[in-house]
């Protein structure tokens, strides 16, 4: 069973290929490469039978001159002898001047010549006149018998092209080259079908006959044979259409239009051939061109010539102009949804894009051959716009992106999105006036309400334009000054365009529309990765690999709420390629620039915010700044995701948009040549923090940072990641706890008790860390609490400060009373201990005690040749020196120099070693020539 529908669809896909007007372009354009085919007739032959007609023509001519014609003379052409012998109306071609058109040939066409239809041309002028109100009113109106009779005659003569004299003889050698019986059949009006489809390789005189015949035919369905029988029913009185008068014009073919689901398969059918044979010009679209005469005259399409879609393209694109009529928008827009249904009324992709349909729709075509009823072309559509980074034809891709610009403009332009939520607009959107993107906007405000056909179809929508600019209409229409003043050569594809948007989103000339438009944009892709074009291209290897999880929850778009993004973030060491950690951080610098671009901390925040932070706007990092100055006060799950934020915060400056906008020239000054990332950029900020033209405000945010960072070690890249290692191993027990408020400090405090046992890299990181925190001293702060009462009672002409020290002078102070061997507490001795350098350090290590004094003084002695005993080997402690008379005074001057000469050097090094690396932390009210 299978194998024979297999088999059935290639079939019916072969004899779509070979028939499709433009599918089976390639095969068509192959017979027209043949030479010309033989006459069916000699030469000879043919012109005896022209000859003795033109006679037959003279004759009956001069006696329709007379109104001496006799009816029953019959005159017969074969002019195209591939076409049937013909009787010719009236025995020259045109209506009769003793019939019911007397009168009126007499009034208006009395000096046209009779035959070949000139009597019939000049009576439909003067019926055009009428209808458009230009006749003199003095003048009858034509008679409605003669207009009937003159609507029998055409349709008598578009039933074979040998009644139709003039057009018999200009295109005889077009039809024995493009539409001999074997090509296009015997039916009736078949040779005339082949013509209209081939205008465009036609002769001159040719092309132009056969376009004036379809101009008529346009104008009255009744002249299209087969379009006339294929909807008898539906245009008779009891039909669909059957109150519409058949003179006005195009009225019959619109009406059948409009109700086309209600008429029959073959009218259908028959419809949409007629339709697509007038794709190509406005004139032919008889409902369209009345409705736009003004535009196209005076309007901004004048002087645009007709012919190959132009007119209705600058139509298309100047329809929302204030000179234009509602009634031509309306028209032009009913006319573009019927494009988006069937891509053959598109007459620029049907024809710049015949080949590269053929070559990559071939699925397409196949299920169109397949489909039945309206809109099954539209799948071609689709297919192109999947593909178009593989269209080969330049006018192709201009063609494809049109057709993408009116789809993010009005969702009737897309017939698969507007066939899957037909119901959802109908119910939920049915007051919103449709255009400039409202109703799609509407179905995205109600998105938790849509059904699932329209859900879905809604977001390949959007994810189909998230590529370009030009396809997020809002967005563009709000932002065209800003794209010329910030974008002018940045080009709009692959989101170039909006990425560069994006970047000047807070540069003062922005508008208030275009970046609330930009916002809304933000927080669109920040939801689901999918809708962030560059991103989903870049990490499209890194989401399999890493993220695979939340992947398959973003298989639905309401269930994705940013998890990919999340994950991606989270993981950012294990991406490996270079584009996508681009990506990701500049998706990561939207979150931090606005909480709502965060949706999984903006829920988990939710009651926080309010409560904590009521009048702070959401944008430029101030909420998540609130949020996490408050971070002890916050719920549990608002806490942990704004800990993790904070942590990434700290590998990059660019990503604390509040220290950025306080501290952008002290970046540019001091740190002009500093990679960012890895919390490069705010050491080198917090090693000038002392230097000179450094402001006030840069010092007081890095101050708070730094404080910080003290509650939580993971706030210090280099600590955090130089001591990863040693944390596990030593101090797992106080990394468990760091997720509660005060716990990570903990950590630091672990690690500086264990300060031997961890490794080197680890040391100097702590030892930065701890000299930092000890310079921004802070009563009550941190880790430095613990020196809280030791500065109190050691360093008192500091009390007056009252909590506020200047940078520097408690970390001096505290050194000092270690020098000069007074005693700390033990935790504020060790952390004075971590501060000092390290080549400093060694002159305070064990080995450097009093004994080992006491010992050199010993050995200096003895090869000094002093008889006295300055040491006791077998003593112990300060009693193993033992010194009397001058020997004991020298002994403690020399002590007394040393140990003062190590409190200078300690000293000397510690203040220097920060000046001349340029790294003297300072706080707010430090003052030149403090350290």
């Amino acid at each position: 069973m299978g194998t024979a529908r297999r088999a059935c669809a290639l079939a019916a896909t072969i004899l779509l290929l070979a028939s499709h007007p433009v599918l089976g372009k390639r095969a068509k354009d192959a017979d027209d490469a043949q030479p010309e085919p033989e006459p069916l007739v000699d030469e000879a032959e043919q012109r005896q039978r022209d000859q003795a007609l033109a006679k037959e023509l003279v004759l009956v001519e001069q006696a329709q001159a007379q109104r001496l014609l006799n009816a029953t003379l019959k005159v017969h052409s074969w002019i195209v002898a591939e076409a049937p012998n013909a009787t010719l109306w009236s025995g020259d071609g045109d209506v009769s001047t003793t019939g019911a058109c007397e009168r009126d040939i007499t009034w208006y066409c009395r000096k046209v010549k009779p035959g070949e239809g000139r009597l019939a041309g000049c009576l439909t002028d003067q019926l055009e006149a009428e209808a458009a109100g230009d006749d003199a009113q003095e003048r009858p109106r034509v008679l409605k018998a003669c207009r009937e009779e003159l609507a029998a005659f055409k349709a008598d003569r578009a039933t074979n092209v040998n009644k139709n004299v003039p057009l018999a003889f200009a295109c005889r050698r077009d039809i024995r080259r493009h539409c001999r019986p074997k090509k296009v059949g015997s039916e009736p009006g078949a040779i005339m079908d082949c013509l209209r489809e081939r205008r465009h390789k036609l002769s001159g005189k040719c092309a132009a006959l056969v376009f004036a015949e379809e101009e008529e035919t346009a104008k009255d369905l009744r002249l299209d044979v087969q379009l006339q029988e294929a909807c008898a029913h539906a245009i008779d009185t009891e039909g669909v259409c059957g109150d519409v008068d058949p003179e006005q014009e195009g009225s019959a073919t619109q009406c059948l239009i409009e109700h086309r689901a209600q008429v029959g398969a073959m009218c259908q059918e028959q419809l949409e051939r007629w339709e697509v044979q007038r794709a190509d010009d406005v004139r032919l679209d008889r409902h369209l061109f009345w409705a736009c005469s003004a535009e196209m005259r005076s309007g901004g399409c004048k002087g645009v010539k007709h012919g190959e879609g132009r007119m209705e393209q600058c139509l298309q694109d100047q329809r929302y102009r204030d000179d234009f009529s509602e009634r031509c928008r309306r028209a032009v827009e009913a006319r573009m949804e019927r494009e988006s249904a069937d891509y053959q009324l598109n007459f620029g992709l049907r024809e710049h894009c015949a080949d590269d349909i053929e070559e990559l729709c071939e699925q397409q075509a196949e299920q169109i051959a397949l489909a039945e009823g309206y809109g099954a072309d539209s799948q071609v559509i689709g297919c192109l716009e999947t593909q178009r980074d593989r269209i080969r034809s330049k006018r192709c891709r201009e063609e494809v992106h049109r057709q993408m610009q009116h789809e993010a403009e009005d969702l009737r332009f897309d017939h698969e999105l507007a066939k899957a939520c037909h119901s959802d607009v109908k119910l939920l959107c049915g007051d919103v006036v449709p255009g400039s993107a409202r109703v799609i906007h509407c179905l995205q405000h109600r998105r938790d309400r849509l059904e699932e056909k329209c859900s879905q179809q809604l977001f390949q929508h959007e994810v189909m334009l998230a590529e370009d600019i030009d396809f997020k209409f809002p967005l563009r229409k709000a932002c065209l000054v800003e794209l010329d003043l910030f974008c002018g050569g940045v080009p709009h594809g692959h989101a170039r365009a909006v990425r560069c948007l994006h970047d000047n989103l807070e540069d003062p000339e922005m508008s208030l529309e275009c970046r609330d438009e930009i916002q809304q944009d933000d927080f669109a892709t920040s939801m689901n990765y999918r809708l962030n074009y560059r991103l989903r291209g870049a990490c499209a290897a890194d989401v399999t690999s890493l993220c695979a999880e939340a992947k398959a929850l973003c298989a639905s778009e309401k269930q994705c709420q940013g998890g990919v993004l999340d994950c991606l973030r989270s993981k950012q060491d294990e991406i490996k390629g270079e584009e996508c950690r681009n990506e990701v951080f500049s998706a990561l610098q939207m979150q931090v620039a606005d909480i709502r671009n965060d949706p999984q901390t903006e829920a988990a925040c939710a009651k926080d915010a309010p409560k904590l932070c009521p009048v702070v706007r959401p944008y430029r990092g101030l909420m998540h700044a609130c949020l996490q100055r408050n971070m002890d006060k916050l719920s549990p799950k608002c806490r942990e995701r704004e800990a993790q934020l904070s942590i990434l915060q700290a590998r990059d400056v660019r990503l604390q948009p509040a220290l950025v906008a306080v501290c952008s020239e002290e970046m540019n000054l001091f740190c002009g040549d500093v990679e960012p990332g890895k919390g490069r950029m705010q050491q080198c900020l917090t090693q000038s923090m002392g230097r000179t033209g450094f402001s006030a405000e840069c010092r007081h945010e890095l101050g708070a940072r730094m404080l910080a960072a003290q509650q939580d070690y993971r706030l210090d890249y280099g600590v955090a990641t130089a001591c990863q290692v040693d944390t596990q191993a030593l101090c797992g027990e106080e990394e468990a706890g760091a997720a509660q408020p005060g716990g990570p400090s903990g950590v630091v405090a672990c690690l500086v008790d264990k300060y031997q046992l961890v490794a080197e890299p680890c040391q100097s990181e702590l030892n930065r860390f701890v000299r930092l925190a000890l310079w921004n001293y802070r009563k009550g702060s941190g880790m430095t609490a613990v020196c809280d009462a030791d500065v109190q009672a050691r360093c008192p002409a500091l009390a007056k400060y009252r909590g506020m020290y200047r940078a520097g002078v408690v970390g001096k102070c505290l050194a000092k009373q270690v020098a000069q061997g007074h005693s700390l507490s033990q935790g504020c001795r060790r952390l004075v201990m971590v501060a000092v350098p390290r080549d400093v350090r060694s002159l305070f290590d064990r080995g450097m005690s009093l004994e080992a004094v006491a010992g050199k003084v010993a050995r200096i002695a003895h090869s000094a040749g002093l008889s006295a005993m300055l040491v006791d080997p077998q003593a112990r402690g300060m009693h193993s020196i033992t010194v009397s008379g001058w020997v004991a005074a020298a002994c403690v001057g020399a002590l007394v120099l040393v140990l003062l000469g190590m409190v200078c050097f300690a000293l000397w090094r510690c203040v220097c070693s920060g000046r001349r690396h340029s790294y003297t932390p300072v706080g707010t009210n430090l003052k030149e020539g403090d350290v």
